[in-house]
């Protein structure tokens, strides 16, 4: 068991062993799969019906089940705020921005893209966190990651205007959002994973919903949706969406946020492979040489600085 103190707030930990692992694993696998599931779904759905389709979806089921081994909703109006909060940051952005994104990118090279937050959260860390200052390593390793992410992006769309890389930010967004609601997962007390789960769904649901009647009418094109779209759209409100988060909440609250920000490594390695498999897509030399920088990155920013004597 490990203690880590944050701003006053002590907060105990367990070691991750075999079992944490596996499920990280588990969960990095159906990440990477959710970025080709979005391109099917857009195939009949717009971004925003995309992620408020998987946010009610998951949000339904995780709540039944919540309820169904007897707990209860919150009553408390500064805990729905904290999980609406949550359910914007965690949810309703990224989802958005990510099947947004996709519209004009493949699916690996978007899975690149949200590799950066493990980058991110070291920047987060340092404004936010009181024994998490950026170190020479820290720095280095931004670096490095940066550099892997201008690979990625292609210096020629530099020249190509501002039009072409609002997709690829968009997705660096959706990496920085997701680090964002990591940080606030933490404070949540007195909710089991379940039940925080569905709570910061239902948030999210009540962006996205009308959000996406509003903006998109997808009930309007139903007759034109194909199957494939409805089946991908299922697929992540059930697994993506309604499993993993219960099981990212888990992971956060037993082995702390640095431990799940691991899956920075794996999802993009699962996702290029799907993509290349499902999609046919292109895995080209310069997405090779940024993913692995951006790895390099996360590896060389978690080595630990030697005390002085």
């Amino acid at each position: 068991m490990l203690n880590t103190t944050a701003k006053g707030i002590t907060i105990s930990m367990k070691k991750a062993g075999l079992y944490a692992y596996t499920l990280l694993t588990i969960q990095s696998m159906v990440w990477g799969s959710s970025f080709q599931a979005i391109k099917y779904a857009l195939e009949g759905f717009g971004p925003m019906s995309v992620a408020a389709g998987r946010i009610f979806i998951a949000a339904m089921v995780l709540l039944a089940y919540a309820l169904i081994k007897g707990e209860r909703l919150p009553r408390s109006i500064t805990t729905w705020l904290h999980l609406l909060l949550i359910g914007f940051f965690s949810c309703a952005l990224p989802f958005f921005l990510i099947p947004w994104g996709e519209q004009f990118l493949d699916s690996g090279r978007a899975a690149i893209f949200m590799a950066t937050s493990p980058l991110i959260a070291i920047v987060l860390a340092h404004f936010t966190s009181s024994n998490e200052s950026i170190t020479r390593y820290k720095t280095a390793g931004f670096l490095l990651g940066f550099i892997g992410v201008l690979c990625v992006i292609g210096i020629d769309t530099f020249d190509l205007g501002v039009g072409e890389l609002l997709p690829q930010l968009a997705i660096i967004l959706a990496a920085a959002s997701y680090v964002i609601s990591g940080a606030m997962v933490k404070r949540a007390e007195g909710l089991s994973s379940a039940m925080l789960s569905a709570g910061v769904l239902m948030g999210a649901c009540l962006i996205t919903v009308p959000a996406s009647l509003w903006l998109e009418s997808p009930f309007s094109q139903a007759a034109k949706v194909p199957d494939s779209a409805v089946i991908a759209l299922v697929y992540l409100g059930l697994i993506p969406t309604g499993a993993a988060f219960v099981v990212r909440f888990y992971l956060i609250r037993q082995y702390g946020y640095t431990f799940i920000a691991q899956v920075g490594y794996l999802v993009p390695v699962f996702s290029v492979f799907f993509g290349v498999v499902l999609l046919g897509e292109v895995f080209t030399v310069t997405m090779l040489a940024g993913l692995l920088l951006i790895l390099g990155g996360i590896v060389l920013s978690r080595k630990e600085t030697k005390p002085p004597a």
